[in-house]
């Protein structure tokens, strides 16, 4: 994170050198899927995660430069999101039947992403690199099932073990056009989480030393103007 916030602020340099450019403000709202990757570095974990779907929505600000060559042009955004997060874990009981039971995970997610784009100041099309960070707002986790095999793992976020603290990646692609008065953009991304979701300090226990949230889905935003930069 320590690397990535030294390249916000070059390229914060490299546009006030630049001398053009403005930030819009605007809501950002939008589905996806979620789920978790649950493993152990020694030990095999009986457990099988399946997605769940899940909202996203908030406020999001944007910073593009004015000037559009014809090789590829950088942005960047700062949202801050309500996240719903979480998995569906299934298990075959003592009748061998297909179990499921869900954790879900309510989040403030505030990514910080880079825009790579091409295009003119009607239409562009870019890809987006960033991390995030998500504190947790609240949740709802399944008591232990007492018909599962005895074969059979069951691991969900404990709050008392656990942290409420979580990072990771961000990457996506998307499509932006001004409409007039404002921009319309719709994005499609991928999120992986760096950090656990489990907390386990000795791998030799069978709590899983792996424990990663994940997402998929789209955003649909709309962006006003908020500042503008005038060339001098």
């Amino acid at each position: 994170m320590r690397y990535f916030l030294i390249c916000v602020l070059i390229f914060f340099i490299n546009e006030r050198s630049n001398g053009q450019g403005n930030w819009s403000i605007g809501p950002i709202v939008g589905p996806h899927l979620s789920s978790s990757y649950i493993e152990h570095t020694i030990y095999r974990v009986n457990l099988l995660s399946r997605p769940i779907k899940g909202f996203h929505g908030g406020l999001m600000f944007q910073y593009f430069s004015e000037t559009y060559g014809e090789s590829l042009n950088t942005g960047l955004r700062i949202s801050i999101n309500f996240t719903e997060k979480g998995w569906d874990q299934e298990y075959l009981d003592t009748l061998n039947t297909l179990q499921r039971v869900r954790t879900e995970m309510d989040y403030l997610n505030i990514p910080l992403e880079s825009i790579f784009y091409v295009g003119s100041q009607k239409n562009k099309a870019y890809l987006l690199l960033g991390i995030y960070v998500d504190f947790l707002l609240q949740y709802d986790v399944p008591e232990n099932p007492q018909d599962k095999s005895e074969k059979t793992d069951f691991w969900t976020f404990d709050p008392e073990r656990d942290k409420s603290f979580a990072y990771g990646g961000k990457c996506g692609l998307g499509y932006q056009r001004n409409m007039g008065f404002g921009k319309l953009s719709i994005d499609a991304y991928i999120t992986y989480g760096f950090s656990n979701i489990m907390f386990s300090v000795d791998r030799s226990t069978d709590i899983p030393d792996m424990s990663n949230h994940w997402d998929t889905g789209l955003s649909l935003s709309y962006l006003i103007p908020l500042t503008k930069k005038l060339k001098k």
